[in-house]
């Protein structure tokens, strides 16, 4: 059989090399995932373990690490209504969704770690935001504004609390 010969095979190898090789380069972690988590209250029902806000010329992308505990005997789906970001004009900041990804969910009566992604305008960054998942509410960013534009556009900024400095 001769079909290495063909250019349709070689294209196609070419393209499934390219796919896995940007499918690893996206799951490796960056030096700054490697910062270390805040202290945490290990009895707290909801912990915020990092906030990672990319800038993406005049919005951003903020994806939180939380940890949840569901006292639910149900699953969550970790969704708008029950999982709403407010910001300091007590509006809800839009979740950020990729078609490709399953929504999050913690299984009943079982605490996990888990990431929610969320699309930030720059007013959004001039104050407090916080997360609420079913009554519980953490601070994920305090009062102190933040500069967009003094981010680095498409470079992921790391903390591990709610003081947020540029």
């Amino acid at each position: 059989m001769r079909i290495f010969q063909r250019f349709e095979v070689w294209l196609l190898l070419l393209a499934a090399g390219v796919a896995v090789w940007f499918s690893f380069k996206a799951d490796a972690p960056s030096p700054e995932e490697d910062a270390p988590t805040a202290a945490l209250n290990p009895d707290a029902p909801l912990q915020l373990r990092r906030a990672t806000l990319e800038r993406d010329f005049g919005n951003a992308r903020l994806d939180l690490e939380v940890r949840y505990k569901n006292a639910s005997p149900r699953p969550l789906s970790l969704q708008p209504p029950d999982v709403r970001l407010i910001n300091a004009a007590g509006k809800d900041v839009p979740v950020f969704i990729l078609p490709t990804e399953r929504p999050t969910s913690v299984e009943a009566n079982t605490t996990s770690d888990v990431r929610l992604r969320f699309w930030l305008e720059k007013p959004d960054l001039a104050g407090p935001l916080t997360l609420d998942i079913r009554g519980q509410t953490l601070e994920v960013k305090n009062s102190t504004p933040l500069d967009l534009e003094k981010l680095e556009n498409a470079k992921p900024k790391v903390w591990t609390g709610a003081d947020w400095k540029n």
